[in-house]
């Protein structure tokens, strides 16, 4: 079970976040809401059920938007010094359960969209979801294909199908 009370640091955006001459290192609030909570939250992410992994997600964007999501590492991608991948996009989770999760940006670190397919399909993935959306204002649309459209959440919509689902962000609620 991933405990979510480690999860404040994706929320806090650094007083020196756009200081001149100081770091997010240099904020004492910052480093204590992430050290240790940010890598044992990554851990039990990187550890936890597919179910589990989809709740926290959601669950992420639900009332709050995540200002550093970037921080969440569940695949491995990088370039060499010509710019050729390295290696392609690696699930890191422990169940292996997922292809390499993917994140639309349109500035450096700013969240549009947050793709997850799974390896095997999810038919309970509707309920993970709507556990998660409970106590929010949604309409629900489609059968097979399931769209949630969010009111006042940085969700602006949810799609799923049983083979994964994406989390799109109400451009409104990115915080920068």
């Amino acid at each position: 079970m991933i405990d979510r009370n480690k999860s404040e640091w994706l929320y806090y955006r650094s007083i020196y976040k756009t200081a001149v001459g100081k770091e997010d290192w240099d904020d004492p609030k910052w480093r204590e809401l992430h050290f240790p909570n940010e890598e044992i939250f990554c851990n039990q992410l990187l550890e936890s059920s597919t179910e589990d992994f989809v709740k926290t997600l959601v669950w992420i964007f639900r009332d709050r938007y995540p200002i550093e999501f970037s921080y969440l590492k569940t695949s491995m991608h990088g370039l060499d010094e010509q710019g050729i991948p390295k290696y392609k996009d690696i699930n890191t989770r422990k169940a292996q359960d997922i292809e390499p999760m993917t994140v639309e940006s349109e500035i450096l670190n700013d969240v549009r969209s947050v793709t997850v397919r799974f390896k095997q399909p999810q038919s309970n993935v509707f309920m993970w979801i709507e556990t998660e959306l409970e106590g929010l204002d949604y309409i629900k649309e489609g059968e097979t294909q399931i769209t949630y459209r969010v009111t006042d959440s940085p969700i602006a919509h949810v799609e799923a199908i049983e083979q994964g689902f994406t989390i799109h962000v109400n451009k409104d609620k990115i915080i920068y």
